[in-house]
């Protein structure tokens, strides 16, 4: 047993090490997770620990589980396909392990939602807690068969097998966690990057643009040519755009210093579709809400405003023209308040997905990334959270998670 706990360890170590995939990537079924998995499942099903030629035990539970928790469904599932093909190779009774492993997998489902709604001691109790009813269930029925001596072993055998899998889940978690630490630094360090670049010259830009554009408003009303007055009226548009980037560039570089109050959002969440109402029309675009009442939290009401207008804007021109919209709100049993903002509009990769939110990164051909960048900071300031989930040509779903009032 000691040989399969340090194969096992050191197979997910030289994973981690070497191999460690996104969450999304490692969901795949030809993900190099996947392939860590059967490679334990293999070693663990032909090498089993025999008790008296009657009773064998293996850690092919252990394999199952991580797949389940850190592979999602079709992992698992597959790691349980794997399995049974494994068994018909091996000395295993076929028709108990489909039966066994049908239940195990089934139950795995609930459990795995549960599981990631924890932090790391509360995914430990989670996964102590399942794991727990394969040597409780066993020990009755070898009890029940009189069979004294067994029930100690498979006691023992299940504690050392639940050892390895709770330092598989510290493990995993710790080298998480750091990587996302490693992601958030380098994100902080571009904000800081973009803070100072527009703390220094913002300022100093303003000033002359807002001279230039008076200019141009005054030869507006000289007599010119067709001509000459559509080249100012670019001008112009050009110089408000410049302005509009500047402003996100200070609203990146400010700190948070208000104080935050009670906002009703879903008053909010009216007003900010009343603001865009007139745009979505002019790009025959229509717009469903389906809001529930006195949703309240903390912050403030102009920063959540200017997020819901900037991701319904963005949801208009991916759509372009004919389309459709659907926000909806409502309170979740965690305490959250959950709002989406859906549009079937031309979608984004994965690779786009990713960068979204980064500065200078756009998926428009003027834009420059900041206006997402702002939105994610203001979130992430209230304690919430912005999710994306798209598909090309199918359109994209922003999930916005802001901390209810309590």
């Amino acid at each position: 047993m000691c040989l399969h706990v340090v194969f096992i360890l050191f197979t997910i170590l030289i994973y981690q090490v070497f191999f460690n995939e996104r969450e999304e990537k490692r969901k795949k079924i030809h993900s190099k997770f996947f392939l860590f998995m059967l490679i334990i499942l293999i070693f663990t099903m032909s090498q089993p620990v025999y008790y008296f030629e009657i009773y064998k035990y293996d850690f092919k539970a252990v394999a199952i589980i991580l797949s389940f928790l850190y592979g999602g469904k079709r992992a698992g599932f597959a790691a349980f396909f794997a399995l049974l093909v494994i068994g018909s190779f091996t000395d295993q009774k076929l028709l108990i392990l489909l039966g066994n492993y049908t239940v195990f997998c089934l139950l795995l489902l609930p459990v795995t939602r549960l599981f990631h709604r924890y932090r790391i001691k509360g995914k430990v109790i989670v996964i102590s807690l399942f794991y727990m009813m394969i040597p409780i269930t066993r020990g009755i029925f070898l009890e029940i068969k009189g069979d004294h001596r067994q029930t100690l072993f498979e006691l023992s055998s299940s504690l050392i097998i639940l050892a390895t899998l709770i330092a598989i889940i510290y493990l995993i978690e710790n080298m998480n966690e750091q990587i996302e630490m490693k992601q958030e630094l380098i994100r902080t360090e571009k904000m800081n990057v973009v803070s100072q670049l527009a703390a220094s010259v913002a300022h100093e830009i303003r000033n002359p643009m807002t001279s230039v554009r008076g200019f141009m408003q005054l030869m507006q009303k000289e007599k010119l040519t067709k001509e000459q007055q559509l080249y100012i009226s670019i001008s112009i548009e050009e110089l408000d755009r410049a302005q509009e980037i500047i402003n996100q560039y200070l609203a990146l570089a400010k700190p948070q210093t208000d104080q935050y109050e009670t906002i009703d959002l879903t008053s909010v969440i009216q007003q900010s579709i009343d603001v865009m109402h007139s745009y979505a029309i002019l790009n025959s675009i229509h717009i469903t809400q389906q809001v529930e009442q006195s949703l309240e939290i903390e912050g403030l009401k102009l920063e959540i405003q200017q997020v819901l207008i900037n991701i319904i804007k963005n949801a208009i021109e991916a759509i372009k023209s004919e389309g459709e919209i659907s926000i909806s709100a409502e309170k979740n049993a965690n305490g959250f308040v959950s709002i989406q903002i859906k549009d079937n509009g031309v979608g984004m990769t994965e690779n786009q997905i990713k960068k979204l939110g980064s500065p200078y990164y756009s998926t428009k051909e003027k834009g420059t990334g900041l206006g997402l960048t702002v939105c994610h900071q203001i979130v992430k300031q209230m304690g919430g959270q912005i999710l994306i989930k798209s598909e090309l040509k199918k359109g994209t779903c922003f999930t916005i998670n802001l901390p209810s009032k309590k």
